[in-house]
């Protein structure tokens, strides 16, 4: 196997392009709390996706995760101006679901720009596969930990993806409810405000910096004041009425921290001792007010994506 990493070299030697490729992608959680669209960490989760070189037209991906890992790897054609083959066959075996804000849309486009550059044998740098992946996403917070793992932090300087990573400490634990219903990201960005006063500008400044500085540390005690956010929250949770119930639950229960995982429905909470009882408490409070959902505990992955081996 073979992990996609920010220093990987842009060239590799000669060879001839394999006919498939398998890769292994993370889910991922968008925003962090404070860092909205520009914090992502990624989880240990993950889902296979193989891509064919058909010499002939493939069949209609069976549904929109196939869709999305096809279009990735043809972009990335177009953009090598290779001549893509007659059809790209992708098989998805993978149980992240859509519309949870759980990344699955950026894990197809990482894994589709991945295999393409398997199979074209192309020496493309991962800053240059993220910046395809990313401009398909339509913004790099779950695309770069789906490629790279652990904790990103993801700046657009005027196209220019400049990125940094931090493996928070082994023992934390992300307890997941994850509803029945989906919220499309595209669908819940349009309930959030246009503009921001100052004062809100610099209570999410603060804690995003705050919480990559206490994940780094291992500074448990900051992460509740670290994740607090005034963008994006308060505006979905109009939406997903009992998000902050179910918050509350968490910390009754012990978490370190709760947030909303991307644009939701998924709330994430950071948690060391007993992950799974802070996990039962979200899904007794959200059942309390209607919502059927399940629950998983996931630690952070330190790597992204990466190439498998055929069998």
């Amino acid at each position: 196997m073979r992990f996609y990493t920010a220093a990987m070299s842009a060239t590799r030697p000669p060879t001839t392009p394999p006919r498939s490729a398998l890769v292994r992608v993370p889910a991922t959680s968008g925003n962090v709390g404070s860092g909205f669209d520009s914090l992502g960490l990624a989880f240990d989760w993950t889902a296979d996706f193989r891509l064919t070189a058909e010499d002939s037209p493939a069949p209609t991906p069976r549904g929109p995760i196939e869709s999305m890992a096809a279009t990735a790897a043809l972009t990335l054609y177009r953009n090598a101006g290779i001549e893509p083959p007659p059809g790209v066959r992708v098989e998805y075996d993978g149980d992240i679901p859509v519309g949870r804000g759980l990344g699955v849309s950026a894990a197809a486009r990482v894994a589709g720009v991945i295999a393409a550059n398997e199979l074209i044998a192309g020496g493309h740098s991962a800053d240059t596969l993220l910046a395809v992946a990313s401009q398909l996403e339509g913004h790099a917070d779950n695309a770069a930990p789906a490629m790279l793992g652990g904790l990103q932090v993801i700046v657009d300087d005027e196209g220019d993806l400049k990125h940094i990573g931090v493996t928070p400490p082994d023992d934390l634990r992300l307890a997941l409810l994850i509803p029945s219903f989906s919220m499309p990201t595209e669908q819940s960005r349009k309930s959030l405000p246009e503009r921001l006063t100052r004062n809100q500008a610099v209570h999410n400044i603060g804690r995003a910096a705050m919480l990559v500085a206490a994940l780094q540390q291992g500074r448990y005690e900051l992460l509740e004041t670290a994740t607090e956010d005034v963008i994006h929250q308060p505006a979905r949770s109009q939406i997903f009425q009992p998000m902050f119930p179910i918050f509350q639950a968490a910390r009754d229960a012990g978490a370190l921290a709760v947030f909303l995982s991307g644009g939701g429905p998924t709330i994430a909470a950071f948690a060391v001792d007993d992950p799974e009882r802070v996990a039962g408490a979200m899904r007794e409070a959200a059942a309390a007010h209607g919502v059927d959902g399940e629950t998983r505990v996931c630690a952070v992955r330190a790597t992204g994506a990466e190439v498998l081996a055929e069998a």
